[in-house]
């Protein structure tokens, strides 16, 4: 639906564009679930029965509509390629992202002796070849002053040229408007020279930096290991705990097909369709608020998501004494509340892989709607203005981030939903949860401000932040919205902050449970 509704307002060109944005992740997908497939092949020879327990999972209720999304994701990346004007230029900047970096180079300039019969100062060879497509930063340091000179190999001609200054740092980046950015070919590789008009010779640090032309490239390969891991995480929770799985799968089963589940997927998925025509009135800065508005709406959806299945799955069947029933088998406590955490948590990834579908679209599209409305945008990257696949790919893989972020904070309001379930019912669920969600953003404040209270006050505020989740370290959407880099690391730690809180969590709906009166 969104690429019917996107196609309306687009050239011709810029559909080009738009689907080169999305191509890269459909390429992505296609490549990590060609590794899920050869890892399951090796393993149904190896080892049959485990194998066969993947099969399983693959048609369950958690793994069967994700793997519906991939094949539509896959379908654009192999459709896409049609509509993608370098799709083998792009696939080839993947075979030189193991060269990408930083190479550090001593150069020596000698002192001037004798000038060219045309009078002009010689040009010395620094030795130093890059492709013009491939260089992304130049930083040079210097003794002295001295000319730099880009020449195409082979040529004796100066293409750029500049004048480093002395005893100060010089940075060209691929995105300034200084000369090598429009001088410089493009597809023609280069050679640096130096040329020095003074009697003393002259010592510098030369840092080139190059990137494969479509640096891009790297988001299949992330794509795949995203996907690739997805598939294997819950392939070994099948093959090691199946009688946890079967609770898990039997979990969203049951909220999957609940009438809420499916009225919070059409709401967000038709959220983000509309939201690429609503108006912000931001003056050229539309983008920011629908990367904001979309992440806050995918967090509301699945804390709705998953209160009610805690409630449904946990309270309503103690209360109903089905779960009385389910432990009657050789089934324990524990496996009984971990299989239905973890198929809630299963419920919330169908809920927002359902919606990241129609939201890395809508923000793809948008700056090209808003271009329409007179704004204006820049890649800078290159430093050019208009749109271009580039600028569109870019705002769209800034999204993810956040994406994985709002969904490690359902998980860990999942979590306290679960242990609240075990005790009380769906009201009181539904006033605690959102009661630790709010809290849990006023944590850093509370104690800010309790710093210079009282004892009691302090001590309060202390309480309350040791026990509550601090919820305000999964909402960046400012670094989001202003299209800064969120680090690997800072991913990392919130996701093993939600892990061990998730597991604190389960500890106490345990103890909970423990003792709970089934019958």
């Amino acid at each position: 639906m969104t690429p019917l509704l996107a196609f309306f307002h687009m050239s011709s060109k810029n559909f080009g564009h738009w689907v080169t944005s999305l191509w890269l992740f459909g390429i992505g997908v296609i490549l990590g679930g060609l590794v899920v497939f050869v890892a399951w092949s090796i393993l149904k020879a190896i080892a049959p029965k485990y194998a066969d327990r993947c099969t399983e999972a693959l048609r369950g209720s958690i793994l069967f509509p994700i793997t519906m999304v991939m094949l539509i994701w896959a379908a654009i990346g192999i459709l896409g390629t049609f509509a993608v004007q370098e799709p083998m230029s792009i696939l080839n900047s993947l075979r030189r992202l193991p060269y990408a970096g930083s190479t550090e180079h001593k150069i020596e300039v000698p002192a001037l002796t004798k000038l060219n019969d045309d009078g002009t100062v010689p040009a010395v060879p620094l030795n130093i070849t890059v492709d013009s497509d491939e260089l992304s930063k130049l930083e040079i340091s210097s003794t002295e002053r001295f000319d730099l000179v880009a020449r195409i190999v082979g040529e004796p001609e100066d293409v750029a040229a500049y004048t480093i200054r002395e005893g100060s740092a010089w940075q060209w980046s691929r995105g300034d408007k200084a000369f090598l950015s429009r001088k410089l070919p493009p597809g023609q590789m280069v050679e640096f020279y130096a040329r020095n008009d003074t009697d003393q010779p002259i010592e510098a640090i030369m840092t080139v930096t190059i990137e494969p032309e479509h640096v891009e490239a790297v988001s299949i390969f992330q794509t795949a290991l995203i996907v690739a891991s997805l598939y294997f995480i819950y392939f070994a929770y099948s093959m090691f705990f199946p009688k946890t799985a079967a609770i898990s799968e039997a979990t969203a089963t049951s909220e999957i097909s609940q009438l809420l589940f499916m009225l919070c997927a059409v709401i967000g998925c038709l959220f983000m369709v509309v939201a690429i025509y609503l108006p912000y009135q931001t003056f050229g800065e539309d983008i920011k608020v629908l990367k904001h508005t979309g992440l806050q709406v995918m967090l509301i959806l699945g804390m709705v998501v998953a209160i009610w299945a805690s409630s449904t799955s946990i309270s309503d069947e103690i209360e109903g004494k089905t779960a009385l029933t389910l432990l009657s088998k050789p089934v324990s406590r524990r496996q009984f509340i971990i299989g239905k955490f973890l198929g809630i948590v299963g419920v919330v990834a169908v809920l927002f892989v359902m919606i990241t579908l129609f939201f890395l679209p809508a923000v793809a599209s948008k700056p090209m709607f808003d271009s329409r409305e007179g704004a204006t945008f820049e890649y800078e990257r290159f430093g050019e203005k208009g749109i271009s696949w580039q600028l569109l790919h870019e705002e769209t893989v800034d999204v993810v981030p956040g994406v994985v972020l709002v969904f490690l904070e359902t998980v860990v309001l999942a979590s306290v939903s679960v242990a609240i379930s075990t005790r009380l019912p769906m009201i009181a669920n539904f006033l605690i949860t959102f009661g630790v969600y709010a809290m849990g953003h006023l944590t850093p404040a509370i104690m800010q401000v309790s710093a210079q209270g009282f004892e009691p006050v302090k001590f309060v505020a202390g309480l309350l932040a040791t026990i509550l989740p601090v919820l305000e370290n999964f909402e960046i959407y400012g670094a989001i919205s202003a299209g800064r880099e969120v680090p690997m690391e800072y991913i990392g730690l919130s996701a093993l902050f939600a892990i061990l809180y998730s597991l604190m969590a389960m500890f106490l709906a345990l103890i909970l449970f423990e003792d709970r009166d089934l019958a």
